[in-house]
């Protein structure tokens, strides 16, 4: 992998932290690197130069023409580093290399599909007024910070920068510690293209690097994805400054048979629910509600594709499912597993682990226990069942947990568009489980727990945006 360097002010610097823990193989365990971090000089380094990149507008003052070339650069060097990009996020996430290469290539189509939109509405709009016409612009905000996951971590940063590139914002990303490795990579493409200094900078660190970035207040925008704990930190902090902060966080969402479903369809969609990114993503399948009568017969179809499910080494293309992204995280999955178990809960495991030595975990079915007991996400591969013997019970059990990010509805489908609009979320889909939006410039809701604010091509771009209103009032003397 590349030596993990910070940018900072158009310069690549060592990070002058040493982090506790190592950056491991996901498949084997084996260290790869250590995790390194920010020291509040770097932060100030970095806020210091974007804040002043973002003063003298030596970005947003370009003519469109010469911005849009830019971003276009950014995305034929994403478009080079395709390849390793994806590479570098099978191997620190566990996620399948198969699935990581279809990732990579969203990097350099969310820089192209920000600068078409950004030529679609570049230019201030005019509205009549008493005393002539008012000019209504929408101008960047300041200074973004921009926090990455680790479950995706290519495309939900290229997605984040895109966005706030194109809205003329200066963009400073912070990565996770845990999967830094395509971050380094996307960092090299930008750094090539021609922007100015402090336009565009990498800090790497943990959760404090974050906060230093979140907290400050240069930063005028916050966009972020991630765990409930670290969003609601986030939210706190912006609170207390009064700026705007983009909060996608988990969801552990309902996936509804019913009793006209196709089964195998059904079936098909449930494994795919639950091992896409191994479990870890955040519309994963968390609660399974299936109808009494078709309970039996869907069951043994899951359970046959699992058991032939090919859990192996991330970065062989054959493999169908991978590891965990880190020791710790598998640990707290299996401690949730066996909290189950100690309730009384049946739990159905399939499919053979290899022997690797690496952070692999069985998906896993959770079942006989209380739907009140259920209501937390654990973000793997482990799904919670409940059966349902009517439509009203169906809803109340979807609408039971305090998020509300996806939801899945198989079944007859104007008996599944009955069911799936009153379901409390941000996104339901009918008789198919993607990872991929319904429409690509479809905006990505997040109800309840589950975030603030939606995300989407256009969403995230004007969330970086602020409107300026300005008009004559009155006449002279």
């Amino acid at each position: 992998m590349s030596e993990l360097k910070n940018f900072i002010d158009g310069q690549w610097v060592t990070p002058d932290r040493s982090l506790p823990a190592q950056l491991c193989d996901a498949n084997t365990g084996e260290v790869l690197a250590p995790q390194l971090g920010s020291s509040s000089k770097q932060v100030e380094q970095a806020l210091d130069a974007a804040q002043a990149a973002y003063e003298d507008e030596r970005w947003y003052s370009r003519d469109l023409e010469s911005r849009l070339a830019s971003l276009e650069q950014i995305a034929t060097g994403l478009d080079t580093r395709a390849a390793v990009i994806a590479a570098a996020d099978s191997q620190q996430t566990g996620v399948v290399i198969s699935l990581t290469e279809k990732v990579a290539l969203i990097c350099a189509a969310a820089f192209r599909g920000a600068a078409a939109l950004l030529r679609e509405i570049d230019g201030p709009d005019k509205l009549p007024g008493i005393h002539g016409e008012l000019l209504l612009e929408r101008l960047p905000l300041g200074v973004a910070a921009v926090i990455a996951p680790w479950n995706a971590p290519s495309g939900i940063a290229c997605h984040k920068l895109a966005s706030a590139l194109a809205a003329g914002c200066p963009a400073i990303l912070k990565p996770s510690e845990w999967a830094p490795g395509s971050a380094q990579l996307i960092a090299e493409a930008i750094a090539e293209a021609d922007l100015p200094d402090g336009i565009f900078q990498l800090l790497h660190g943990a959760g404090d690097t974050g906060g230093m970035l979140v907290v400050d207040e240069r930063t005028a925008a916050v966009s972020f994805t991630g765990g409930l704990q670290g969003g609601q930190a986030v939210a706190h902090a912006c609170a207390d400054h009064i700026k705007p902060a983009q909060l996608e966080l988990g969801g552990n969402n309902p996936l509804l048979v019913l009793e006209d479903a196709n089964i195998e369809a059904a079936a098909e969609g449930i494994v795919t629910a639950l091992t896409t990114l191994n479990g870890q993503w955040c519309r994963a399948l968390g609660r399974l509600l299936v109808h009494e009568s078709v309970l039996q017969d869907l069951l043994e179809q899951v359970s046959n594709r699992l058991q032939a499910l090919r859990i192996g080494n991330s970065l062989d293309p054959d493999s169908e499912m991978g590891p965990l992204v880190h020791q710790g995280h598998r640990k707290h999955v299996l401690e949730a597993i066996e909290q189950y178990a100690a309730m009384g809960a049946d739990i159905r495991r399939h499919g053979e682990l290899p022997e690797l030595g690496g952070w692999f975990v069985q998906p896993t079915l959770v079942s006989g226990l209380s739907p009140e007991l259920t209501l937390e996400e654990i973000f793997g591969p482990v799904a919670c069942l409940h059966s349902f013997a009517s439509d009203d019970e169906a809803i109340r059990l979807a609408n039971q947990t305090p998020y509300g990010l996806a939801a899945y509805v198989f079944g007859e489908e104007s008996h599944a568009w009955d069911v799936a609009r009153r379901i409390r979320t941000g996104m339901t889909k009918i008789n198919g489980v993607t990872m991929l939006n319904l429409n690509p410039q479809a905006p990505r809701p997040a109800w309840g727990l589950s975030g603030l604010g939606d995300e989407g091509t256009r969403e995230t771009f004007e969330f970086f945006r602020g409107s300026r209103l300005t008009g004559v009032a009155g006449t002279p003397g």
